[in-house]
């Protein structure tokens, strides 16, 4: 779906990124043409979706629509009674003519417009501690650099260990609220009984274990900027009260009578598909377009792994060791070529992190990570030793990393994190699991 860029220009001041997409036009049956891009157009009954169907038959978030390369991709958005293709239901499709689609009782007309247009790709590849090179994350990078000093809302989208935190903390570092806090809230780790109060702060004696005025999550971040964490997480009866803090600027502590004015950006990040939990009732559509005024989606590495090779030299430099990069570079060509990366970006620097260390034991990086030279050269033990030879080359680095990473940052946990480019709660949660002491 992304193709790479095009070269319009002689020299590098005057080169141009770019991808060629094919767009078109969508309408309901006998209704006004809407211009299909590369941002999704969303159709459902919310009021707030780019096309609107009053149907009951069709969901709040029902299906969407989004311009590509090589013609328009349709996604059905977790509806409750489908998306159809003549007779067959869809959940994704990719239209090159003209298409009616049917959900609920209505016919949705796409119209592919058979023309390609060069949309820009953007020139930077980094964002903050971000780093890429392929045209999908100069793409990101150049919206990010354009939301950043704006007031708008942001929801980023991903996978675990993409960097939406290191992303959310790059648009507050390059927003006009920049030196003024960043606060960050876990939705999916606040105590039911005290979300509130964690929220909107509460007041003495208002409830049991109260013992002082305390400040929320939102009064904490006046005049910054709160990440909020899977927010597909956040509490159900939580979610109108902080749609009426957001919408009126003003926050009321639990067990106080006044309100006070807060002046807060939000950006958000979710792995769930919000589309979904919206049709099955279980986060509010107003909720999430207050929020979500701006949606970024960030690729999973096995997605954009040209970018492999400035990730490892970004984690060497930083480092202290550029010098290894390319030596890195090769070993993880070499011995992990059809390696998925399921944690994503965090995994790869861990990785690299453990093998620039390791670069001047020959051999050292091998016996940590991955298997042997001998099952290598043998594909029948191979097969079957590959599970349990992972499980314990990944059991025997976390350890060894973690051991190292508490020591190097005498068990500051932020430090931790920032070292590590996690977020707190993974590092806590890997401490635990070996036993690690912070001293």
């Amino acid at each position: 779906m992304y193709p790479l860029p095009m070269d319009r220009g002689a020299s590098t001041r005057t080169r141009e990124l770019h991808w060629v997409v094919r767009g078109g036009t969508a309408r309901m049956a006998d209704g006004a043409p809407v211009p299909i891009d590369v941002d999704p157009v969303v159709v459902g009954r919310d009021p707030n979706a780019q096309i609107v169907v009053a149907d009951p038959e069709v969901s709040a978030m029902h299906c969407e629509l989004r311009a590509t390369n090589k013609g328009i991709a349709l996604h059905d958005l977790g509806s409750t009674n489908g998306t159809f293709v003549g007779s067959l239901r869809v959940s994704e499709a990719l239209v090159t003519a003209r298409t009616e689609v049917v959900i609920g009782r209505a016919t949705l007309v796409i119209e592919p417009s058979g023309a390609s247009r060069k949309v820009d790709v953007g020139y930077s590849d980094r964002f903050g501690p971000l780093v890429g090179r392929s045209p999908r994350m100069r793409r990101v990078f150049s919206v990010l650099e354009r939301i950043a000093p704006t007031p708008l809302g942001v929801l980023l989208l991903g996978e675990t260990g993409t960097g939406k935190e290191l992303a959310a903390k790059a648009i507050h570092e390059a927003s006009p609220r920049k030196g003024k806090p960043f606060v960050v809230v876990d939705c999916g780790s606040i105590p039911a009984a005290l979300a509130e109060s964690l929220l909107f702060g509460h007041e003495k004696g208002s409830f049991t274990g109260a013992t002082e005025r305390r400040a929320g999550a939102l009064l904490e971040a006046d005049g910054g900027t709160l990440f909020l964490d899977e927010l597909g997480e956040l509490p159900v009866d939580l979610q109108p009260k902080l749609l009426r803090a957001l919408s009126e600027r003003q926050v009321r502590r639990v067990g106080a009578s006044a309100f006070e004015p807060i002046d807060v950006r939000v950006v958000a990040a979710t792995r769930r598909n919000l589309s979904v939990e919206m049709n099955e009732g279980r986060f509010r559509s107003d909720l999430f377009f207050r929020i979500a005024q701006v949606k970024v989606e960030l690729p999973a590495l096995r997605e954009r792994e040209q970018d492999i090779p400035a990730l490892v030299e970004d984690v060497c430099g930083r480092a202290g060791r550029a010098e290894h990069a390319a030596a890195v570079v090769a070993w993880i060509e070499q011995r992990m070529a059809s390696h998925d990366w399921p944690g994503n970006v965090r995994e790869l620097v861990n990785v690299a992190s453990v093998a620039v260390t390791l670069v001047d034991q020959p051999g050292a990086i091998d016996d940590v990570l991955t298997l042997s030279r001998e099952q290598l050269d043998s594909p029948r033990q191979a097969v079957s030793a590959f599970a349990d030879a992972k499980r314990t080359a990944v059991t025997a680095f976390e350890r060894e990393y973690f051991t190292n990473l508490a020591a190097s940052a005498h068990g500051n946990v932020s430090e931790m994190a920032r070292q590590a480019g996690m977020e707190r709660h993974h590092v806590r949660a890997y401490l635990r699991k070996y036993g690690i002491e912070r001293g």
